[in-house]
């Protein structure tokens, strides 16, 4: 189940209070943090939770809303970290999924 399956989460997601935070740490890290790590310079478009946010934790605003847990991550990155298993799928030159 994915958040966007849970209106409740998906909810705290749409909140001002998320889009504030989000914003907030595009300007803080407005590249990709682990492409950093690389020497790559790639702009940041998601905000990833380290810890995954799940039906039990979504209400914990030390998990959801904790600028420690968050981290900037480019398209590419962010599928990695949540496609990756996926093996009949494959990522593109520009770090979109496609089917093999």
């Amino acid at each position: 189940m994915t958040y966007r399956d849970d209106p409740e989460i998906a909810k705290k997601y749409k909140s001002k209070r998320w889009q504030r935070l989000r914003h907030q740490k595009l300007l803080l890290n407005p590249l990709c943090e682990r492409c950093l790590l690389k020497g790559i310079y790639n702009s940041a478009y998601f905000i990833h939770h380290k810890e995954y946010i799940t039906d039990k934790n979504f209400e914990d605003d030390n998990v959801f809303f904790n600028m420690d847990n968050l981290e900037s991550l480019c398209k590419r990155c962010h599928n990695e970290e949540h496609f990756s298993e996926r093996v009949d799928y494959v990522f593109d030159e520009n770090g979109d999924i496609v089917k093999m």
